[in-house]
């Protein structure tokens, strides 16, 4: 790879046009934006000539160093780490309120060039971005104190270590931060969202609470946030879609009584003996629900002229629950994995009820009501580039909602 591919100047890649919106939001908040560092850090870290002496010394092929580094002095080489993406810098740049803080983060590591003296970035390339937006804005405004130094380590190689190796040393060290920051799952971090404040966390999060015993861990973890969890809905990103959507519709008290209704009817302990050892609530079996009270129950209360088809849902749920599993209701979710599917499944069973009640001698919700299958074919196809063709969904409601 080449020495200079892509390199640029950290002052120069931040007028680059694709970071004129960062550049505008450090503008627009410079005299807020600061660096900071751990109280003492300072006196840790060598100033530039008393690196360059040491330099001069070394007889090792690496050797990692401490050095107070001026903005000025940083390069990137695009293409060879990452490439720098603005979306990334003003998003932490507005998470952590106009600040670049590493008092609780690691410091960047940059490679020295002594062709050239300048340091190239490997780690921290987007912490440094923001940095750099701080001193252009500072230096637009002609202040002395433009040039911010920036504590970080520096990798230092002997002369006579090519640069082809150089950039594998780069390259390895990147891949091994990537490579071991461990996925962290959704329901792990729904109490952490919660303490930074994020809305939809702390709104799901009341939802769990407000049902005794409803948990978004694992049933069984051993470090339990809700106390004695007997049931638990662990798909925690799906769940707070739905609570989000309930909340727009203003539907929020009616998903909390279908989830009420469920956990206080299902017979758990038959759960754990039928596949469902981790006593689950199915969040798709209660985004299933919930379209049909938002999306199908309109056209129960408008039939009849009017007067309406009687039908509630936690009745319904309370009847079906009592002698049967959660798995029964919806079936496979990992085959028949979409929305539209689930709710054609749960007209099926109200066109099951309304029969035995009485209330209808034949499938209501069948290929016959047009209204019924513009609403499930709207669903299947919720945008332009969606292509769920009409004769799937026709098969699939004649399958689960026959006309006869």
């Amino acid at each position: 790879m080449s020495n200079n591919l892509e390199a640029v100047m950290a002052l120069d890649l931040v007028h680059q046009p694709r970071f004129k919106g960062l550049l505008s939001l450090v503008r627009d908040t410079i005299d807020e934006a600061t660096v900071k560092y751990p109280v003492g850090s300072e006196g840790c870290f060598m100033s530039i000539k008393e690196f360059l002496e040491k330099y001069a010394q070394q007889k090792e092929r690496k050797v990692t160093y401490t050095v107070s580094i001026p903005i000025s002095a940083f390069r990137y080489k695009q293409g060879q780490v990452r490439l720098v993406r603005q979306d990334y810098c003003v998003q932490n740049f507005e998470t952590f309120n106009h600040t670049v803080d590493f008092c609780e983060s690691e410091n960047p590591v940059t490679f020295f060039d002594e062709s050239s003296l300048v340091f190239d970035l490997v780690k921290k390339q987007h912490t440094v971005a923001q940095i750099a937006a701080i001193s252009a804005i500072k230096k637009e405004s002609k202040k002395e104190d433009f040039d911010i130094p920036v504590l970080a380590r520096v990798v230092a190689f002997k002369e006579e270590v090519p640069q082809v190796e150089r950039s594998q040393e780069a390259s390895k060290l990147f891949y091994k931060e990537v490579k071991g920051i461990n996925d962290t799952k959704d329901w792990e971090k729904l109490y952490h969202e919660v303490q930074y404040g994020e809305q939809i966390s702390i709104d799901t999060m009341n939802f769990y609470k407000s049902i005794p015993g409803y948990t978004w861990q694992p049933v069984n973890f051993q470090f339990p946030l809700v106390v004695n969890p007997r049931f638990s809905t662990t798909k925690v990103r799906e769940m707070k879609k739905l609570i989000k959507y309930a909340i727009n519709d203003d539907m929020l008290e009616d998903l909390r009584a279908i989830s009420t209704t469920i956990v206080n009817t299902v017979d758990w302990e038959r759960e754990t003996t039928s596949r469902n050892a981790q006593k689950e609530l199915s969040v798709y079996l209660l985004r299933a629900l919930f379209n049909f009270e938002k999306r199908l129950h309109p056209l129960l209360d408008d039939e009849m002229g009017g007067l309406g088809i009687p039908f509630d849902m936690c009745e319904h749920v309370e009847k079906f629950f009592t002698n049967k599993t959660i798995k029964k209701y919806l079936g496979s979710t990992s085959i028949d994995k979409r929305p539209w599917q689930h709710l054609v499944k749960v007209a099926g069973h109200v066109n099951t009820e309304l029969i035995e009640n009485k209330f209808k001698d034949d499938n209501f919700f069948s290929l016959r009501n047009t209204q019924f299958f513009d609403i499930i074919f709207a669903l299947a196809n919720p945008t332009r580039n969606a292509n769920v063709p009409r004769s799937d969904v026709e098969n699939y409601i004649r399958a689960h909602c026959p006309a006869s």
